[in-house]
Order: structure tokens, then sequence, then C-alpha cells
């Protein structure tokens, strides 16, 4: 229940009535829980869009964040933020601090859906979501991502209730538009508009995302990774026949990384940044090398090759 709502009275539909600033606009509440009905919900235009204030409250929590998975989150953003065509230079990771009072205060995120653009009359759509609900565990909105794929958005994943609404330019600005629960629907023009809007940009944007990966070189060993994987040579490999019977590597239950040579530990790194699947890992001797490919258990930037305690011998 949002502040405004518990002042305003409900219609006939469910939805509640927010005397807010000006002329009423609809939005649509999905929650998190399947088994909450999804609803159409209602609140007052100001000069801009108002849904990122009106909604931040609702999300507030002042619990706290375990700060490994803080740390694999804002690699997550910094490589959305990269693709959206941020300088190396001017961005920088937030903290676990920064992050903890966000989620304290409760701050809404406004996810573009649709874009927009001359061609749907310079109206968007948006996904509006709690910023570091991955952070705070909440349960994955299924509902929610479907509603992003079929906006042509793979492989979102929303934790915690969802909101969307639509915003049109008015003048040098913008300003709240009505949004209504039949949209929702995968056919609906804006979605399907929206579907093409954005497989053109992947395909452009696809070589230039891969580019600003997160790598590194340690002098032992370097590391680089595309979206599914991970990639570790580790300098100093044995050569001559039966060298590859000389080298072990083990992946533990897939959250570390061990290399052997002659029995002996060159390399060992525990834990790793995030998991990995064992049985999708592989190596080679390349070039002096042993090169290791590790699996993404899930395919998300890793931010370093080893997570914030991680131990390297």
């Amino acid at each position: 229940e949002l502040p405004e709502e518990r002042r305003a009275p409900q219609t006939t539909s469910g939805a509640a009535d927010t005397p807010l600033l000006g002329p009423l606009f609809s939005f649509v509440h999905i929650p998190a829980d399947d088994h909450q009905a999804v609803c159409e919900r209602r609140a007052g235009k100001g000069e801009r869009d108002v849904l990122p204030a009106l909604l931040g409250p609702s999300f507030a929590d002042d619990g706290r964040m375990d700060e490994d998975v803080v740390a694999r989150e804002t690699a997550s953003r910094m490589h959305n933020m990269l693709q959206a065509g941020g300088s190396t230079d001017l961005l920088k990771a937030p903290t676990a601090q920064t992050m903890q009072q966000l989620s304290a205060s409760g701050v809404c995120e406004s996810y573009p859906l649709a874009g927009a653009n001359e061609e749907n009359g310079w109206r968007a759509v948006r996904l509006y979501i709690d910023e570091v609900g991955a952070l705070r565990g909440r349960p994955r909105n299924a509902r929610a991502e479907a509603l992003a794929l079929a906006a042509g958005l793979a492989g979102l994943r929303i934790h915690g209730d969802a909101y969307v609404g639509r915003s049109e330019r008015v003048g040098g600005g913008e300003a709240n538009a009505s949004f209504a629960l039949d949209e929702l629907a995968p056919d609906s023009a804006w979605a399907t508009a929206a579907r093409g809007q954005h497989l053109r940009a992947a395909a452009q944007d696809a070589h230039t995302a891969e580019e600003h990966l997160p790598s590194g070189d340690q002098g032992l060993f370097s590391w680089s990774q595309t979206e599914d994987d991970v990639e570790v040579r580790v300098r100093g490999a044995p050569s001559g026949r039966g060298a590859a019977k000389r080298v072990a590597v083990q992946y533990g239950s897939g959250s570390t990384l061990c290399v052997l040579v002659d029995g002996a530990t060159v390399l060992e790194i525990r834990p790793l940044f995030a998991r990995v699947t064992p049985d999708d890992c592989n190596w080679i001797i390349d070039q002096g090398c042993v090169v290791i490919t590790l699996e993404k258990a899930e395919a998300r930037p890793w931010a370093t090759l080893g997570a914030r305690r991680a131990v390297l011998e």
C-alpha cells in the first residue's frame, strides 16, 4: 500500500485513486507473489514522471545485506552502465555502504521497456522496481520478467514487486500518461514495437558490450570473460611429451579453482567471484600456458576473478 493510497478511496475495480497533483493517470502493479492479483492503480500527474518518488517509500527496508552479494550486483550494474555508453574513467562502482543506505531509504528504479521515439508519438513505457531488490533477497517476479521478455528484453531478472507506467513528451519535459491493465498482453502495440527496437539495438551493441567486460593480468595468470564463460591463462605450463598428464585442474564444487603441476599447487583461488558448472569447464595447454575455460553458472559479469575475500596462492 502506498502512502497516498491510505488516504484514497477505492474504486469498484479495486484500483486506488490517488489525489496527488493534477489529473489522474493509471499504472499497473505486478506483485512478485503469483497468488496476488495484478491490478490497476491511479495517481495524479505532475510536471515530470511522479512514479519514482511515489513508489520509493514502498521499497524501504533497513535489513542488512551480504557484502559479496552486493559486489556481484554492483559488477552487473557497472556492466550495464558501460553498455549504455558510460566512460570507464568516470564510472565508479557503488560501495556496500551506499547500497545499504539506498535500501534503508527506499529507492525506485525506472527501467525502460519501450523508449520514446517519433514512431510511437514520443511515449515511453517503463518498469518501476526496487533498485536493490536483488540485494534484499526479494523473490523473482516471473510475471514482470515475462513482460520484459515480451518487450524484447531477454534475461532481465526482477526481484520484488514491479509497476508498469507510461510517460509522454510534453513541451521540453515529460508527464505521466495512462497505462491500462489490458496492455500487459504480449501482442500489445507498444510491446510489438519495443521488441523490434531492442532487437535492432542488441545487434548494434553486442560487440561493444563484450569489449567492456572486466579482465585482468596478475603476472602468474591472466583472465578475461564473455557473458557465458571466463578464460584463465596460467603461465609456466610444462612442455614436451606427456605434459598434459603432469597438470591437474580442480573446480571443487564449482566455487574454487586449483591448478597443480606435478602434484604441486601453482594457483588456487577460493572462492571464485561466482559459481561455475564443473562439468562444463575444461582446460588445454597452449603457448606455454594452462588455459582454463570456466563456464559461468549464471550469465552475469564478474568484477574480479576471486570474490571479495578470495585467497590466491
